[in-house]
């Protein structure tokens, strides 16, 4: 239970926001101290003092909570412990608690408004509510807690956050809302088709992907004598191929894109252990990604030249930097992405990707690489949007000073999309297990 709670008398304790008076009798836990309003002290005759508290509930109007309780007298060594009796159990329904913290020294201009301290909702298995996120920033939209702003400890009605956007010097492009395939399938919980690709939704992904996942295992520790152990040495890193498989091969990942189309629905299922997968998903999720995905563009061009049959050292450049401004665009155009080159490879940038026409080497994907993230998942990235990039600037305001970084983070970025805004899309943080 940590330290010993001590017992100290008061006159009267401010409880602004909750309509008691500075007077009014009151019994609150604070940093484990129990205040008490000061009484005679006892007679030998006195066993006990008891304490009626009348105060008024913050959760409804016109209600009051009465709470009861039996102290014994002072004695030189008192270590009194937290009693749950304390928690409110009237008929009224109020849910207000004397042992939370409902007396600050500082003034609140946000007192009157919902918000209210956690409560307990069993004594067995405490449960804290705060509700849902219903603060939104000022900057940038994202719906936050009133718990979640900078200075805890002074009340505001227009609080600050930095989780979000860094108190505004994160500015970014808000995600587009899915097409309307993909929004039906991830938000119409009622339909068959929509549960069995929520239910799946790392599947159907993986069919689609650009690249392949990877990474150095440590199998050692597999011997047969107890339950297998993925042990991976240094960091997972994204992989791709070359454009065509290699003779006998089948196709796998971004060569689905290229080669036999015809038979492409069938040719992504192959190899599957799921059987549940529903091919009309398949074919609409296909034709969703051809008219929409940047990627999905690029390959489609570079398999109309491929079966022109007249180029035979045809290669495709994935390009990893943008001309666009970051701050700005987040959705770059079929050219922006990738351009085929005829022959030899001409100068390139450090992390651009030069996919060969046929080969069995595989090429890592730089965790820079403006595409990174939309090669991997695009059924979260579906018009193929930009991910992080690096050497974008923070908002160009002149409350920041000069001489501070002033270059985007990785974990600024992130930061920013996994936030809530009414604005914007919602298929990342719609995609459930995908997400994780």
């Amino acid at each position: 239970m940590g330290a010993p709670m001590q017992l100290k008398h008061t006159k009267g304790l401010p409880n602004k926001g909750l309509g008691v008076p500075d007077r009014a009798y009151n019994l609150t836990r604070i940093d484990q101290c129990i205040y008490i309003p000061p009484e005679p002290k006892p007679t030998q005759h006195t066993p006990s003092f008891t304490y009626s508290v009348n105060v008024p509930s913050p959760f409804r109007t016109g209600s009051s909570t009465t709470n009861t309780t039996t102290i014994p007298p002072p004695c030189p060594i008192f270590t009194p412990t937290v009693n749950l009796d304390f928690d409110s159990e009237s008929n009224d329904g109020s849910e207000y608690n004397l042992f939370l913290d409902q007396n600050s020294g500082d003034d609140s201009s946000f007192a009157n408004d919902d918000v209210y301290p956690p409560y307990s909702t069993s004594e067995a298995n405490p449960c804290y509510n705060i509700g849902d996120a219903m603060i939104e920033c000022r900057h940038c939209k994202a719906l936050m807690w009133y718990q979640e702003r900078v200075d805890k400890h002074k009340h505001a009605a227009n609080p600050k956050y930095q989780l979000c956007c860094g108190n505004g010097k994160v500015e970014l492009t808000f995600l587009k809302h899915p097409p309307s395939l993909l929004s039906h399938l991830l938000f119409d919980h009622n339909s068959k088709d929509s549960k069995n690709f929520q239910s799946n939704l790392r599947t159907y992904n993986m069919m689609f992907a650009f690249t392949s996942p990877d990474a150095k295992l440590d199998n050692k520790f597999n011997n047969g004598s107890g339950p297998p152990i993925i042990r991976i040495q240094g960091q997972t890193f994204h992989r791709i191929g070359s454009l065509l498989p290699s003779e006998g091969q089948a196709p796998k990942f971004a060569q689905l894109y290229i080669y036999d189309t015809e038979n492409e629905v069938s040719n992504r299922i192959d190899g599957l252990r799921k059987k549940n997968i529903d091919l009309r998903i398949i074919k609409n999720l296909t034709d969703m990604l051809y008219t929409n995905n940047a990627h999905a563009k690029s390959f489609c061009m570079e398999r109309h030249r491929l079966n022109q049959g007249n180029l035979h050292n045809l290669k495709l450049r994935l390009i990893a930097n943008r001309a666009t401004n970051g701050r700005v665009y987040n959705q770059s155009t079929v050219y922006e992405v990738a351009t085929l080159i005829v022959g030899d490879a001409d100068t390139t940038e450090e992390r651009d990707i030069i996919m060969q026409r046929q080969g069995e080497t595989l090429k890592c994907i730089d965790e820079f690489h403006a595409s990174y993230l939309a090669y991997q998942y695009p059924l979260i990235f579906p018009y193929g949007e930009n991910g992080y990039r690096p050497n974008v600037a923070h908002r160009d305001l002149h409350i920041f000073d000069n001489n501070s970084r002033n270059i985007l983070t990785l974990r600024e970025w992130l930061a920013f999309r996994i936030q809530t805004r009414g604005e914007e899309g919602k298929t990342l943080l719609s995609s459930r297990r995908l997400f994780q």
